[in-house]
């Protein structure tokens, strides 16, 4: 080896860790007093450290110390992992998994929601806003929509860097199940099963959802956001509000409603919780019935379909109670299909009981700042008579075209990425602790 003694040598390359832990070795073994430096260098993401380099290094603090000079040089923020040469390729590796997952599950998300009929670039604008967002998803949808030519180069590296977690992960005997999937989807999206080489890989995700995203991106778009402002302008006046469902994030909608000045009478199986609400000046019902006799508007707030049925139709259900030509506003994470059917049997109930699909994200704080992402569908009568309710409680309203079940689809899209995000957020943490990284550390990183 050329170089001088103790001299400082800054690996930034990708390799696995059993690869790094050879390297230090050998050069330990020669004695030429020569110093191993591991480090990941990428620009800055959050607000706070945009546009900046960011320096992860490991190996011996003093050595780390030496090298400050040239760290100096850079705009930079340093973290230093304390513990054996290596640590911050390990890091990386959670990194790289987390990337991996995240690419797969955004594409996928995109292709079902074009499945489902709606526009992809409406599908990013909302999410890009919502839980279901990622640094991934942000940067990558626009690219799969305009085709861009460097995104089978970009797969490539991703699925490069994948791989050296899966055999990071082999040599450690522990399974990566979610990276597992995403790591055949890599493998499937760069193949050239196309007999194309050179092709995008949306040529082969369009064999395997039945849908040409790129179409579909160049059909006509419309602004969702501003449809949904000229219906709050049109909308009418309502006071009478129904609210069934005070969990964490329905107490916090039926409060911040009751604040806005409307009148709320709610149900809630929990008596504590009516408790709560009726201390802060709201009003309390005994069943869903009993709610719903005098709405002009009744709110589902409850956690899923089982719970939707039974408010609605189960025993003393509001649907029995509700007067003629109430609108009921579905804000309860459903699925398309039951929206739906829903509509269908109120219609039969020949009491022009009108149905709004209007799920929410944003968080049970977000909920009681009346500050949710709303999206909403139905017909056009049913949300005139609830514009000023969906209003008061969101800070983005979304408007989807195609009735009822639409909204549905773009919430199903956002609990896809959000779920998968969870998921992937606890197999990364559990495969940086199996690597023996200090998970916060890893945390504040990442």
């Amino acid at each position: 080896i050329g170089l001088c003694k103790e001299a400082i040598v800054l690996i930034r390359s990708t390799l696995v860790p059993s690869h790094l832990e050879k390297l230090g070795q050998k050069l330990a073994d020669e004695k030429k007093g020569i110093f191993l430096l591991d480090a990941y260098i990428f620009s800055g993401l959050s607000d706070e450290l945009k546009q900046n380099i960011v320096v992860v290094a490991s190996g011996r603090k003093d050595v780390a110390e030496r090298a400050g000079q040239f760290f100096s040089g850079l705009d930079k923020t340093i973290y230093f992992v304390e513990g054996e040469f290596g640590c911050s390729s390990k890091i990386r590796l959670v990194n790289d998994l987390l990337e991996s997952i995240h690419f797969v599950a955004s594409t996928e998300a995109m292709f079902i929601g074009v499945r489902a009929g709606i526009h992809p670039s409406i599908i990013y604008d909302i999410i890009s806003n919502a839980a279901g967002s990622s640094r991934i998803f942000v940067e990558v949808v626009p690219k799969i929509l305009s085709e861009d030519p460097l995104l089978i180069d970009f797969l490539k590296s991703l699925k490069k860097h994948a791989s050296y977690v899966m055999d990071t992960a082999k040599a450690a005997t522990f399974p990566l199940p979610l990276l597992a999937v995403a790591y055949q989807q890599l493998i499937h999206g760069s193949s050239g099963v196309i007999r194309d080489e050179s092709a995008s890989p949306l040529k082969v995700w369009e064999q395997l959802f039945g849908v040409n995203i790129v179409d579909a991106a160049s059909q006509q778009i419309y602004d969702a956001s501003k449809l949904a402002d000229q219906l709050v302008m049109a909308s009418k006046a309502a006071k009478r509000i129904g609210f069934i469902g005070l969990g964490a994030m329905g107490f916090g909608m039926a409060s911040h409603l009751l604040k806005s000045g409307f009148s709320i009478t709610a149900y809630d199986v929990y008596k504590p919780t009516l408790a709560r609400f009726a201390a802060l000046g709201g009003l309390t019902k005994d069943s869903p019935e009993e709610v719903s006799r005098d709405a002009e508007i009744l709110i589902i707030m409850v956690a899923n379909e089982v719970q939707a049925e039974s408010v609605l139709y189960g025993n003393a259900g509001a649907v029995s109670g509700l007067p003629a030509g109430t609108s009921i506003i579905l804000s309860s994470t459903v699925s398309p299909g039951f929206v739906t059917q829903l509509k269908g049997r109120l219609e039969a109930e020949c009491r022009e009981i009108k149905l709004v699909d209007a799920p929410v994200s944003g968080g049970v704080k977000r909920a009681a700042d009346g500050t949710l992402t709303v999206i909403v569908s139905g017909t056009d009568e049913a949300l005139h008579c609830t514009g000023r309710v969906l209003s008061a409680l969101s800070e983005k309203l979304y408007l989807i075209k195609g009735g009822c079940g639409a909204a549905s689809s773009v919430k199903m899209v956002n609990q896809l990425l959000a779920g998968v995000h969870i998921a992937s957020a606890a197999e990364a943490m559990a495969f940086g602790a199996r690597l023996n990284l200090r998970t916060r550390r890893v945390f504040e990183i990442i």
